[in-house]
């Protein structure tokens, strides 16, 4: 069987001469301009056969994020009108969106639903200074607060981050901060974590779970950011609770936040990479895998927040670990994306290099950005089902490389652990 990844061809780190340098900065933009010409070539706003959701992931509203990202980038607005591609894509995307308004999943589903959509257009209509569009998409996206407490459980799982409360929550913390003002109450915050918790405590104790809070996610229990447990409880750690000195959390939930996060660290196995799902652990199937969506590249963001916040040494040595992995494992055949692809993993290193502020990190982005022109990553690499998406596609491979023009800045989309 072929191997998921190409050999990296590149010399490690060693400083000096190896740092980055400054001239990388017009080849990222014209490696920029490739991509988002071919965007703009083929992928069209008003063609409603193209893109009958519209949702962040593969959808309309992800590349609307990506002019959004390109127009808050100093170095990036003035290359396209982007605020004007971002309007144009966004209101399609919401045109699709109305046909499932009525389904009250659909209120507080972010990456795949239509919370993602509305929270986008919020920060769009913000920078278009469209005042009455800006109430109205935070009107809607906030009707996912209420959604969002119908349910305890589904069938499907309702508390990761690509349709569930976890991702309900990421997209709360990404407006609070790119709005100038506060749109999301810390009341509101806390009750979906505790709704989050209470979920989890349920589910783990149904299924005799060895950790104190375990989710599934159609019938899996996945261990992963896209689908999994790491994501969630990322968004936990991202809440109210842990913004406070000390932390304000309730005793039991902060115990068993920690437990569930110590329990997922001793996953991790000797190459630095962990299960895709709890069920590999009773199955003894060994399946890893370097993707944002499952393995190490999505678990660093945890790692770091947790590291951020209790200040253990063992977070960062995992998180060291894991960089290594991404390193010589993670020149991903899957395409340039940022769910399985080279730039989701060349993210790491951008979160390591804010992190520690080391230069091995950086060094180690832009070589990733280096390997989305190599000929064998041309050759061999796979062409994805939405090849110009935010997730799939390269809309996410420009996101990484507007961060990668301001790397102290830098975050994954909607994951950003230094807020």
């Amino acid at each position: 069987m072929e191997r998921r990844y190409l050999k990296n061809p590149y010399p490690d780190f060693a400083g000096g001469e190896n740092t980055p340098l400054a001239s990388d900065e017009e080849h990222i933009k014209n490696l920029i301009c490739t991509y988002v010409d071919a965007i703009l070539e083929h992928c069209h706003p008003n063609n409603d056969e193209e893109d009958n959701r519209g949702d962040l992931y593969v959808g309309n509203a992800g590349i609307a994020y990506m002019f959004w990202k390109l127009s808050s980038c100093e170095q990036t607005r003035d290359l396209y009108p982007a605020l004007e591609h971002a309007a144009a894509f966004i209101r399609n995307a919401k045109a699709n969106a109305k046909r499932y308004k009525k389904r009250s999943s659909e209120r507080y589903s972010f990456l795949c639903g239509n919370a993602g959509i509305y929270a986008v257009s919020a920060a769009i209509s913000q920078a278009a200074k469209d005042t009455e569009e800006l109430s109205n998409d935070l009107a809607n996206f906030k009707s996912g607060i209420p959604s969002s407490k119908e349910y305890m459980h589904t069938k499907y799982g309702c508390d990761e981050v690509l349709v569930g409360r976890a991702g309900f929550l990421s997209g709360c913390y990404w407006l609070n901060d790119v709005l100038p003002e506060k749109k999301i109450t810390d009341d509101d915050l806390v009750s979906i974590c505790q709704l989050i918790i209470t979920s989890g405590r349920e589910y783990s104790k149904m299924n005799n779970s060895p950790l104190p809070l375990m989710y599934q996610y159609h019938g899996t229990e996945y261990l992963g950011a896209a689908h999994g447990l790491c994501a969630i409880l990322h968004m936990l750690l991202d809440s109210p609770w842990f913004r406070t000195v000390p932390i304000s959390a309730p005793a039991a939930e902060l115990r068993d936040i920690k437990r569930s996060i110590d329990f997922f660290l001793e996953l991790q196995d000797s190459d630095g990479n962990f299960p895709v799902a709890l069920e590999d652990l009773r199955s003894g199937r060994d399946k890893r895998l370097v993707h944002w969506c499952h393995g190490a590249p999505g678990a660093v963001y945890l790692l770091a927040k947790a590291y951020l916040i209790f200040k253990e040494e063992k977070y960062l040595t995992s998180l060291r670990r894991a960089a290594d992995l991404v390193w010589k494992k993670g020149f991903l055949r899957k395409g340039p994306g940022i769910c399985h692809g080279v730039a989701g993993n060349g993210y790491v290193f951008l979160l390591m290099f804010r992190l520690t502020n080391e230069m091995k990190y950086l060094y180690r982005a832009h070589k990733f950005m280096e390997l989305l022109t190599n000929s064998e990553f041309k050759q061999r690499a796979r062409v994805p089902d939405r090849p110009h998406s935010l997730y799939e596609g390269v809309a996410g491979t420009v996101c990484f490389l507007v961060d990668l023009l301001e790397p102290e800045q830098a975050y994954f989309p909607f994951m950003d652990v230094f807020h």
